[in-house]
């Protein structure tokens, strides 16, 4: 029996990075703005409302004066009920246990600083760009595979920007961003009579990257948006941890520290910002998120072994239209609609903690002016996502575990944002 082949998948699944209830593509977290919320996220990268825009082109801070400081949240609360469909181990033999809703609610913050600096204008946001806490029953039939996922990320950005004329403006960030990932499963001891034990893993990294941004008025009526996110490599150091082992087990099964290289993906956005009249706006976007980069997991133990997984996940693809229509002096009305496609190419690559499918966006909003200095933006949106069938595979030296089955999912989240001008 070997050690470092049930180390390593243990492992594999801990750097996952992957929260069930990511609202995004794959794993990633798009809430960062309330404003952008009641679009859902259309245009984001041309809609130059507030300065919650640095997250998603940075340029656009040129487009407004003075100094302004956002306090956001959103409230993000899914549903993934997984139905069991003939789940087995070691190819036969059911494991037992039902389906269940791993989904918990959870809650984004978001704030930003713009001010001036000189000739240019600069910012500062602090970001939960990935994120989430998944539980499972521990007796549900996938035990095998998950039981708790608890990730926190935290990425600070500070930016700058300029006119390069009254047309065209640029923007040029730094990001610093922290993981923090605790996962949790259950190790198969019913071949030697006992109950279930427990394996830990955890981990944690810094990584450094850039985004930058172009944002041109090409007349009166129309600003183009573009704006570029660089891909993020973890260097996670981690270590796993055994509960309730069975001796006989003990000699194998133990705690030791390992490490793995995660790639957390690029992605690029084109947007487009229209006034159709006095009032009103028309908005659009189309984001590209490099996935592909994130195909294999090469794991680092203690003793000197490793092991690799391949993840599979394809490039994917967003898009979104939405409407802005200011109602009088101090409210403003929003609308949006998007479908966000998964990275997850089919039912065998889908893990219980990456059970992504394709995902339709209905999102309504309002901006209020409570005084001359200050603005509140309230954002809602419904998620209606696709059945995602799952059968997974993993193997390790107790065992091969079949987890077969789909998840009925769908999301509701609620942001608002307070936006002081001084």
């Amino acid at each position: 029996m070997s050690m470092n082949v049930f180390s390593s998948r243990a492992l594999l699944v801990a750097m996952g990075l992957a929260p069930v209830s990511a609202m995004a593509s794959g794993f990633a977290l798009i809430e960062q703005s309330a404003s952008g919320q009641g679009l859902s996220y259309a245009g984001a990268a041309a809609n130059a409302e507030d300065a919650s825009i640095m997250w998603f082109n940075p340029a656009g801070l040129t487009r407004f004066e003075g100094d302004q400081l956002i306090i956001g949240g959103h409230v993000i609360s899914p549903k993934a009920d997984f139905t069991e469909q003939a789940s087995v181990k070691n190819g036969a033999t059911p494991i037992g246990g039902e389906g269940d809703n791993g989904a918990t609610v959870g809650f984004v913050p978001n704030v930003y600083w713009k001010s001036r600096l000189g000739a240019y204008d600069v910012g500062f946001g602090v970001n939960v760009p990935f994120g989430q806490h998944i539980s499972y029953d521990e007796d549900w039939v996938g035990r095998y595979h998950a039981t708790e996922t608890d990730l926190k990320t935290l990425n600070l950005n500070p930016a700058i920007a300029g006119k390069v004329n009254d047309q065209l403006s640029f923007g040029f960030g730094l990001n610093a961003q922290y993981v923090d990932v605790i996962l949790e499963q259950k190790v198969d001891q019913s071949f030697i009579g006992d109950s279930d034990g427990n394996a830990k893993v955890s981990g944690n990294s810094w990584a450094f990257g850039y985004n930058l941004g172009l944002l041109y008025q090409a007349d009166e009526d129309l600003d183009i948006g573009f704006s570029y996110r660089s891909k993020m490599q973890h260097d996670v150091e981690g270590k796993i941890d055994y509960s309730d082992i069975n001796a006989a087990l003990g000699g194998v099964l133990y705690d030791m520290d390992a490490s793995s290289n995660v790639v957390l993906p690029a992605s690029a956005s084109l947007a487009m910002n229209y006034r159709l009249s006095e009032h009103t706006r028309l908005l659009a976007s189309a984001t590209w998120t490099g996935w592909s980069g994130y195909d294999e997991l090469i794991i680092e133990l203690e003793d000197g072994s490793s092991s690799e997984s391949n993840q599979n996940f394809e490039d994917s693809m967003r898009y979104a239209v939405g409407m802005i229509h200011q109602f009088n002096r101090q409210l403003k009305l929003r609308g949006g609609l998007a479908i966000d496609y998964t990275p997850v190419p089919d039912k065998y690559s889908r893990s219980p903690r990456t059970p992504d499918s394709n995902r339709k966006w209905v999102s309504v909003g309002l901006g209020y002016q409570l005084n001359k200095r200050m603005n509140l933006d309230v954002g809602y949106s419904h998620l209606f996502a696709n059945r995602s069938d799952v059968d997974y595979n993993v193997t390790t030296s107790l065992g091969s575990y079949d987890l077969r089955g789909y998840y009925d999912s769908a999301v509701d989240i609620l942001s608002a944002q307070l936006v002081w001008n001084f």
